[in-house]
């Protein structure tokens, strides 16, 4: 697509591939806008402004932490999807694997969303995610010690990481729901709506700090594209495979202890809106 060979012909390309992908997904959230209509009204007395929600959402601890939570968990995903091509072109010197390697991920996380359902049963939301994020940090880091040579092991992490990691969206977009419920129980008003649009916003601020990280690195160490990397290069592709990972890993655990929304405090909540909205 980009007209030729060569590093040039390449980066145009991916510019140019990168703008019909941009082009499609407009059209489709154009259509999708113009062609979704709201079935739900508002109490009639409700009337809020944006800058009132705004409000409310920078007040909500827990819709806070789990904005933050979403940043850190992206960035650390991230940065191992995009590291992952580079990984395998220049460290293990097997880049068909990347074919592989990603879906291998992605089978593994959809049966690990799979089985959110049994493991809310055992553990409340909060203690669930810093144990997911636990095991993430610690897998991430296993794979600093895999060898290029050790391609089965390379996959056995990759499922393993799918697998805990899978989970963590159906359980953080329960919880983003768990914070509506609180900010309608605080300040009478829902602000649903705005709550997800953060942390869609967030996820998509995750990305763009994980590209920044990766452009950092290969800068500082000297990365030449479509070249025999230096010792410093392959090291630091090494370390965006798994320490730093694991690291924004641990940094999501540290977040969730500042959410305030456990299970018994949740009950409570869910308890005094249906009295609310009983009929008299």
């Amino acid at each position: 697509m980009g007209g030729g060979d060569g590093i040039d012909a390449t980066r145009r390309g991916w510019q140019l591939t990168m703008l019909l992908w941009g082009v499609l997904a407009s059209l489709l959230f154009a259509a999708t806008f113009f062609n979704t209509r709201e079935r739900i009204a508002p109490p009639p007395r409700q009337r809020t402004r944006v800058r009132d929600d705004i409000g409310d959402l920078a007040g909500n601890r827990p819709s806070m932490v789990l904005f933050f939570l979403a940043l850190i968990i992206m960035v650390s995903i991230a940065l191992r999807t995009t590291t992952a091509a580079y990984y395998f072109k220049y460290v293990v010197g097997r880049p068909d694997l990347l074919a592989s390697f990603l879906p291998a991920y992605m089978a593994a996380a959809a049966a690990g969303a799979a089985l959110t359902p049994v493991l809310t049963r055992l553990a409340d939301k909060k203690t669930l995610m810093m144990v997911l994020m636990s095991l993430t940090a610690l897998l991430s880091a296993a794979f600093f010690f895999v060898g290029p040579e050790q391609i089965t092991a390379m996959y056995a992490l990759q499922v393993a990481l799918g697998l805990v990691l899978g989970p963590k969206s159906p359980l953080a977009f329960s919880m983003y729901a768990d914070s509506a419920h609180y900010n309608e129980w605080r300040n009478g008003r829902r602000a649903t709506a705005i709550t997800f649009a953060a942390a869609t916003f967030s996820q998509k601020l995750g990305t763009a700090l994980a590209l920044a990280v990766i452009g950092a690195v290969f800068t500082k160490l000297g990365y030449v594209p479509n070249a025999a990397q230096s010792g410093g290069s392959q090291a630091g592709i090494d370390w965006l495979m798994s320490i730093i990972p694991a690291m924004f890993a641990l940094l999501a655990v540290a977040v969730m202890f500042f959410y305030n929304l456990d299970s018994a405090r949740l009950r409570q909540v869910q308890a005094d809106l249906a009295a609310r909205k009983a009929p008299l």
